[in-house]
């Protein structure tokens, strides 16, 4: 059984806490934040975990820094509800559950991509797999980053904003919460197939090949995970 993916630290319940108080309403969209020594002593936590909290917030999206005013709650937008969404989710699941929601998500993306993506869109995909192919022994970092973005343009190509944004939310839990997924050739190749299979407007050989390479991500990140534990 693969355990949940992350225990929940001082910062992370920081967030929530904050997170919830946007949710009611208690922080209004564009409210000021108090300094970080002030947040820390109201919530009775060090200094750094509210240091990290307020660094996590502005990573999702939740809250700016304006140079000279201090730290404002950002205004209302479906992106950084999408991460509270996500975020909440995390608390929550398992690698597991992750997994089979991102192979029920891909696989239907692969489907309507097949039937909907237009030039623009191949385009994009195959622009994001040739750094993929190119960089994925010399620059995994950047590797990894063109992947994302693959997963990103084949949500965008199916032109549904609720199944992008659900893509979205589930690509932010990867990123964060399980990291990144060592590439291999194969990988590489399991990403064309899926790309050909769009291009080829063939939705059953596309849900294929997107089940083919959810095999293989589950395999190598197992394998990596497995190996991790014996260390």
């Amino acid at each position: 059984m693969i355990d949940s993916v992350k225990t929940l630290t001082v910062a992370d319940a920081v967030v929530e806490k904050i997170l919830e108080q946007i949710s009611t309403g208690k922080l209004a969209w564009g409210q000021q934040l108090p300094a970080q020594r002030e947040l820390a002593k109201m919530l009775n936590v060090g200094v750094s975990s509210a240091r990290e909290a307020l660094q996590i917030l502005q990573a999702m999206g939740f809250i700016e820094v304006k140079r000279g005013q201090g730290t404002f709650i950002t205004e209302n937008s479906s992106e950084p509800l999408l991460k509270s969404i996500s975020h909440s989710i995390y608390q929550d699941t398992s690698t597991q559950d992750l997994m089979e929601a991102r192979e029920v998500l891909d696989t239907g993306l692969a489907v309507l991509a097949a039937k909907k993506a237009g030039a623009s869109d191949i385009s994009r995909m195959e622009k994001y797999l040739d750094i993929m192919a190119v960089n994925f022994n010399s620059d995994p970092n950047l590797s990894a980053k063109s992947d994302m973005d693959f997963h990103i343009a084949l949500a965008h190509s199916v032109d549904n904003p609720i199944l992008e944004k659900f893509s979205y939310a589930i690509r932010y839990l990867y990123e964060k919460f399980i990291g990144e997924i060592a590439h291999t050739a194969k990988g590489v190749q399991l990403h064309k197939d899926v790309l050909t299979a769009i291009k080829s407007e063939n939705p059953l050989g596309a849900r294929d090949s997107m089940i083919d390479l959810l095999k293989h991500t589950r395999k190598v990140y197992l394998e990596d995970h497995y190996k991790k534990e014996r260390l």
